[in-house]
């Protein structure tokens, strides 16, 4: 039987104002397949936003939407839950009023394999946030829902900042998914936000769902909050044999800025020690404008916190800590299966950006790293300083593959790279100690960017190996800052495999004595 049926009840949920006693709940159906739907009896709402979808730890699928009272300058919030789903079953809904249909899944009740979707940080950046949602959907055509790590609008408090930042940009999305938020600080406790998400239990803010063998928690954990460190570790203890276990939360632990910190200390202190001690694999967190991926004690932290907010510089890599930064858009597709997770992450034109797998089982032993060394720490304009790169403690290599950026946005300042070959066409710089082939070295003064290739290494080991150096030159315009190189390194081993390693970076400080 195709049709499900009309709501087995509705919630009404009207902020400020109180909601009528009663009115008709036959405005929703739901079907397994769209031929199936009727014509509704009744007139259709009047729908300002959605309608969206929400599926309840307890497995109820929410149908929501505000909905403009006829005649009366008010909105009301009206939900809609339908309850005693079959699983790993794909369902369509309508609602009378709305332009379109949306479809949701429903979660498996084994470790069949699913899809998940997960970005932050869309709020002002409206146009590439419709950009990406588009992207969403079209890679994603399967996804069983989309984890948003905090931070929809610019200001929480405010009706007319979530209808342009969200509802609209996201209003495709929204159909194509359900939705699981994290509050984030632009939030701000708002009443909004609890009236969109609240029924997912916690106020929308501290919940946790199963979606087939993994276990999500979604979690704002504030500085000092013994009741909320205490629910996680309760949640977190209550799950610890799950096949994985994800959190989210808007903040993350361990970040890289320009501000040097390596992250936020009480979250350091007080939760990534649970994390580790029940055996979390992934923490997902938003807020650092860019997407960073760190791993340690066999815990991957990802920041994906670049759902349309423009991307803002990093600082340093984490040592020891940092496989991945990048200053862009992003977005990211989860997909569990065969007891791994395989996270693929892509820019906002659906290019992949990045790739890693998550086995539990498994985990990885990384041992490489890039080191960085610059012949000065702080210099001045019209100076020059010498940049070296290594490679610490690699085994089996073969090929390296690798760009740096060597000028900063904002303040604009471009350094040039002096050529260590002028009997050659273009600009280079100075090879090291691979004694491989060169298949690429340039330099592009004009926008500030190096690469260069070697191959055929031959299985070369070693725990300090010299890969390039280069010389810098410093413009005598050049404003008071600080630039950091950090080198965006690819290695392969003599099977063609990829050589995980952590990154490296130096920073360099203009400054005018």
């Amino acid at each position: 039987m195709s049709f499900v049926g009309m709501a087995l009840g509705i919630l009404c949920l009207c902020v400020p104002l109180a909601c009528q006693d009663t009115f008709d709940a036959n405005q929703v159906q739901v079907v397994t397949e769209p031929s199936a739907f009727q014509s509704f009896p009744l007139p259709p709402c009047n729908i300002a936003y959605g309608p969206y979808a929400m599926i309840t730890p307890d497995k109820t699928c929410i149908i929501a939407w505000e909905e403009q009272m006829r005649g009366e300058d008010r909105r009301r919030h009206v939900e809609v839950p339908f309850k005693e789903l079959a699983p790993v079953t794909q369902y369509f809904y309508r609602v009378n009023g709305a332009e379109n249909d949306g479809r949701f899944l429903t979660a498996p009740a084994d470790d069949s394999p699913f899809t998940f979707l997960l970005w932050s940080d869309s709020r002002t950046g409206t146009k590439v946030a419709a950009a990406i949602a588009r992207q969403m959907i079209n890679l994603a055509p399967e996804a069983s829902f989309a984890l948003h790590a905090g931070d929809f609008v610019i200001d929480g408090n405010r009706e007319d900042r979530w209808e342009k930042e969200w509802w609209v940009p996201m209003r495709d999305l929204l159909l194509h998914c359900p939705i699981y938020p994290t509050m984030g600080n632009h939030e701000e406790d708002s009443a909004f936000y609890y009236r969109y998400f609240s029924s997912l239990g916690g106020n929308g803010v501290n919940y946790s769902f199963d979606w087939g063998d993994a276990h999500f928690v979604v979690c704002k954990i504030d500085e000092g909050d013994s009741e909320q460190l205490a629910w996680l570790e309760e949640d977190l203890a209550d799950n610890r044999n799950a096949g994985f276990t994800v959190v989210c939360h808007h903040e993350p632990p361990f970040s890289s800025t320009p501000s040097d910190t390596g992250g936020i200390q009480y979250l350091q202190d007080s939760v990534v020690p649970l994390f580790e001690k029940y055996g979390v694999d992934l923490v997902i967190g938003g807020d650092i404008h860019s997407y960073q991926h760190h791993f340690r004690n066999n815990v991957h932290y990802l920041t994906s916190a670049g759902g349309g907010e423009k991307p803002l510089d990093f600082g340093l890599p984490l040592a020891e800590m940092t496989l991945t930064m990048l200053k862009s858009y992003n977005f990211s597709r989860c997909r569990l299966e065969h007891n791994r997770m395989s996270v693929t992450t892509y820019n906002e034109a659906g290019e992949i950006i990045d790739s890693f797998e998550i086995l539990p089982q498994n985990p990885p032993v990384i041992t490489s790293e890039i080191g960085v060394e610059t012949s000065a720490l702080r210099i001045n304009p019209g100076e020059q300083c010498r940049v070296t790169l290594y490679l610490n403690r690699v085994e089996d290599l073969d090929e390296i593959c690798l760009t740096m950026k060597y000028a900063k946005d904002t303040p604009a300042v471009r350094l040039e790279v002096i050529d260590s070959d002028p009997a050659t066409e273009g600009v280079q710089i100075e090879p090291g100690e691979l004694r491989g082939t060169i298949q690429a070295n340039r330099a592009d003064n004009q926008i500030g960017v190096l690469e260069y290739r070697e191959q055929g290494i031959k299985g070369l080991n070693g725990e300090k190996i010299k890969i390039a150096s280069a010389v810098l030159a410093i413009p005598e315009d050049s404003r008071v800052t600080a630039i950091y190189l950090v080198p965006q390194v690819t290695l392969f081993d003599t099977s063609g495999e990829e050589i995980p390693h952590f990154m490296g970076g130096a920073k360099i400080v203009i400054a005018k004595e």
